[in-house]
């Protein structure tokens, strides 16, 4: 197995594991709606998964570069000219 098909396997594999902890997360905070907690209590539990989230994701993140689809492309020449 060459070097750039490892990468791409590693790529993939960060790939579905960032996905799966986003649903994870989404489903938590669907569920934490459903509760009756106090604002205070809301406060505090939401600010701690988030904090969460970022620990889980950003290495990750950090791994595969950045995404083109939450970045801005870079300056190409215009096909105008």
């Amino acid at each position: 197995m060459g070097q750039a098909e490892q990468r791409a396997i590693a790529r993939r594999v960060q790939q579905d594991l960032s996905a799966a902890l986003e649903t994870l997360y989404r489903d938590v905070f669907d569920q934490m709606s459903q509760e009756t907690l106090g604002e205070g209590a809301m406060a505090r539990l939401t600010q701690l998964i988030l904090r969460s989230r970022d620990g889980a994701l950003s290495p990750l993140q950090e791994a595969m570069g950045p995404s083109p689809l939450t970045h801005a492309p870079q300056d190409e020449p215009s096909r105008d000219s």
